[in-house]
């Protein structure tokens, strides 16, 4: 089978999950291509950044198509050489789109509506692949022209697999709906004038909920200036309409989720009329694992300054970007109710954050070093995540390979991760119960056994075989209705 995966990255985040499947799919003898907007691509599977365009070297056709005159003929190392040059701008000018993109949905909330001419050379190379299957993920990200792609699937009518690891897909707007916003978006805002300053008694108000707007039809975003973040027009509802429209016109496609309460989700939402499957992402349990070598943790620990918090207790939160979902303020309040037993330690951070977090906290900038990051989950007394909106909650899975206990809050889909022998789950938002939580589970903390056996179940191989169990159904079925649109008008249909 030729299997296309698309999306934004190729080695950050979903890119990774990308490139696994890519790697696990090869294993098993299939052809897969990843196609990324932007950033660094692997070295080890076929990739092509959307915007490029594939060509086979010959020498001898560069020179006669580039050095014509025999008086300006150069030679072969010199036009490579050129070519390498020419290859450098092409690659800026892909760059200078994705910003022009970026740029233009800042200001008139289009973020996937523009990009086009990349889109058709992505299709074209597409159209030389002849792929059996695609398998989207992000299409956000400012490197696509959502009109120009789904075109080309409804046309083509190849399979389709949309693997949803964020909201972005049936929401106007926003890619996670799950920061506090009054409760009276739930109704129509034109229509409904209550407030919380109706309220006398600031505690009889009623507490803030998610966004329900994307059940009924988007407008009026409230969470305008969230990723893809628009600072002056607000087109949440024309978005939402031209989404529902391209998204659901598609004749063979089914959709995954990493998690339960992500499936459940889109259940309510346009895209309910799917297939949808939850599969959770897997990770390489081979790499997350406990450090066992003395050397490598101790300088490791010595240069994120671990060595410095002497025998207070260590709780670890790690993300890749930190943003209001992540609950970085919610980290900073319970480092003081935990006072100055414990050590709050903050990975991901940027230099900025960094430098602007309180003294009696830790601050470790971001890390792609996956040996690294398994010394401080192992190096943790407990790994907590205060995220107050998950489609999974990876670094939860990371934590547990690695043997160390886990909490969260109690929202969206991580709990689902979470059992009784490996950790607690907290009212979101209640620093006080979190507190209560961390000094619980670090005075009687969990056994390690039972975090790495937990973690075995997200094991890459164990949960990407089901993947290709999907791929396979769907090859067989598209094969079956081939042949059944091509049957004769009365023949008899074999069993």
């Amino acid at each position: 089978m030729r299997i296309v995966h698309i999306n934004v990255t190729a080695t950050l985040s979903t890119g990774r999950i990308a490139a696994d499947l890519c790697r696990h799919a090869m294993a098993q003898g299939h052809e897969t291509l990843l196609c990324y907007g932007r950033g660094s691509a692997p070295k080890d599977i076929p990739t092509l950044r959307v915007g490029e365009v594939t060509r086979e070297l010959d020498y001898n056709k560069l020179l006669r198509k580039n050095f014509r005159n025999p008086h300006r003929r150069m030679d072969v190392q010199t036009a490579l050489t050129r070519r390498t040059l020419w290859d450098k701008l092409r690659s800026r000018s892909i760059d200078l789109g994705v910003n022009i993109h970026a740029g233009l949905s800042r200001i008139t909330d289009r973020s996937g509506f523009y990009s086009s001419r990349s889109t058709r050379r992505l299709i074209r190379e597409l159209e030389k692949f002849k792929p059996d299957l695609i398998h989207l993920h992000n299409l956000h990200g400012y490197y696509l022209h959502l009109p120009t792609l789904f075109r080309y699937l409804r046309d083509s009518g190849i399979p389709v697999v949309w693997t949803l690891h964020d909201t972005w897909a049936y929401t106007g707007h926003c890619a996670y709906y799950h920061f506090p916003v009054e409760p009276f978006l739930r109704k129509d805002l034109d229509q409904q004038e209550d407030n919380y300053d109706d309220y006398e008694d600031e505690a009889a108000a009623p507490a803030p909920v998610s966004c329900q707007l994307w059940k009924s039809g988007c407008h009026h975003c409230p969470l305008k200036d969230t990723y893809p973040i628009s600072y002056v027009m607000d087109q949440s509802a024309r978005n939402y309409k031209e989404k529902r429209a391209l998204f659901t016109a598609l004749p063979l496609m089914v959709l995954t989720t990493p998690s339960q309460w992500l499936r459940n989700e889109v259940l309510q939402s346009y895209l309910g009329k799917y297939r949808i499957y939850a599969l959770p992402n897997g990770i390489n349990l081979n790499d997350f694992s406990p450090c066992s070598d003395p050397r490598f943790m101790q300088d490791i620990s010595m240069f994120y300054g671990l060595d410095r918090i002497g025998q207070r207790k260590l709780v670890i939160s790690v993300a890749a970007v930190w943003d209001d979902r992540k609950g970085l303020d919610d980290l900073i309040m319970l480092a003081d109710e935990l006072g100055d037993e414990y050590c709050v330690a903050v990975v991901g951070l940027d230099r900025y954050q960094v430098n602007n977090l309180p003294g009696h906290m830790l601050g470790v900038v971001r890390t792609s070093n996956v040996r690294e990051l398994c010394v401080l989950y192992t190096a943790a007394d407990l790994c907590i995540s205060m995220s107050r909106g998950e489609t999974m909650g990876m670094t939860l899975v990371e934590s547990l390979a690695c043997g160390t206990q886990v909490l969260c809050y109690d929202s969206t889909a991580m709990p689902e991760i979470v059992t009784p022998q490996v950790g607690e789950t907290v009212p979101a938002g209640d620093i006080k119960a979190a507190a209560d939580a961390v000094r619980r589970l670090c005075e009687h903390p969990k056994e390690p056994l039972h975090c790495i056996a937990r973690a075995a179940q997200y094991g890459r191989n164990l949960r990407y075989d089901e993947y290709m169990k999907l791929y396979r159904l769907i090859e067989e079925y598209a094969i079956t209705r081939q042949v059944q649109k091509h049957r004769p008008a009365g023949a008899a249909e074999s069993v």
